[in-house]
């Protein structure tokens, strides 16, 4: 019965945006897709694991988030990756530099892990990601695998990301102060779906 129950579950590889804010809503929705006989590999970036592990949220050694989890026999596991840059390097002052290393660096890492557990037992063969990483539906494509966005942000969050360009257009971004340096957002069809590029923006201090 047992190896039975084995062969029905599927294994999922659920690549997370390492930031707080995007990191909890996903590990909970991890949690409850191996109660619901998912098996899941949980991924996140080297630096995120060592920033959680700096303000004691985590040990160094890593897997914390899920330990309740796993003490009631679920199947969940930790992975980390590099995002391309040095564990050290200040991913707050040089926002750039990181959303750049997060865009064209990150996946080749995570199509690495990718890779290796396709010959894993049982092996991945589904594809889940934050809707903030734009890049995970190639690698799915890539792989023939079942590709699957969710949105750990609040649905307004996902409104403002859609229709940014009327808000541009009315007025309502573009500070005379100077406090809005940048943003960028596409929505165009391919293949009958909708990809969405999101915007970034900040406040410098």
């Amino acid at each position: 019965m047992a190896d039975s129950e084995r062969v029905t579950k599927h294994h999922a590889l659920f690549v997370t945006v390492p930031f707080q804010g995007h990191f909890t809503p996903a590990a909970n929705f991890a949690v409850k897709l191996v109660a619901r006989r998912f098996i899941v590999t949980f991924v996140t970036t080297e630096a995120f694991h060592h920033q959680r592990a700096a303000s004691g949220v985590v040990s160094v050694d890593g897997h914390e988030v899920f330990v309740d989890a796993r003490s009631m026999g679920m199947d969940i596991h930790s992975e980390l990756v590099s995002d391309g840059l040095p564990v050290s390097f200040d991913r707050a002052l040089h926002r750039d530099q990181f959303f750049d290393a997060f865009y064209h660096l990150l996946p080749s890492h995570v199509e690495e892990l990718m890779r290796k557990l396709l010959l894993a037992e049982p092996p991945i063969d589904v594809l889940i990601s934050d809707t903030f990483n734009v890049w995970p539906s190639t690698l799915g494509k890539k792989f023939g695998l079942p590709y699957v966005s969710f949105l750990t942000e609040p649905a307004l969050v996902f409104a403002i990301y859609y229709h940014v360009h009327l808000l541009v257009e009315k007025g309502h971004f573009g500070s005379p102060t100077g406090w809005y340096t940048s943003f960028t957002t596409t929505a165009h069809l391919r293949d009958g779906s909708i990809e969405l590029l999101m915007f970034f923006s900040w406040w410098p201090n």
